[in-house]
């Protein structure tokens, strides 16, 4: 297949390849934190369609809740899965400090 390129030409599809490679696995990388940061750990407040209906946890204030449930119906609570922390250890594992006893 590439025994009628020259040198210069193969070497210049490679590196399209893997400049290709290179783009989606960064994109691929990207996608992946973005979808954790947008989850119901980071919004306070639920909509709860009915009585032990579905909960959509996705408001960060509760007037955008409210509002929300004056349309379609439904009731706001305070969400069970919110974590106060977690926009600042998104993708990161929280860092355990040593302490360090003083020398005797």
């Amino acid at each position: 297949m590439f025994s009628n390129l020259t040198a210069s030409e193969r070497r210049s599809i490679v590196a399209r390849l893997l400049i290709s490679i290179s783009v989606l696995s960064t994109a691929l990388l990207l996608a992946d934190r973005s979808a954790f940061a947008q989850s119901a750990y980071s919004y306070p407040w639920c909509l709860e369609r009915g009585i032990g209906g579905p909960l959509s946890c996705y408001y960060s204030s509760y007037e955008q809740c409210w509002r929300e449930a004056f349309t379609r119906g439904g009731f706001c609570k305070e969400s069970p899965y919110y974590r106060r922390d977690q926009d600042r250890f998104a993708g990161k594992e929280a860092l355990h400090h040593r302490r360090h006893r003083p020398h005797s």
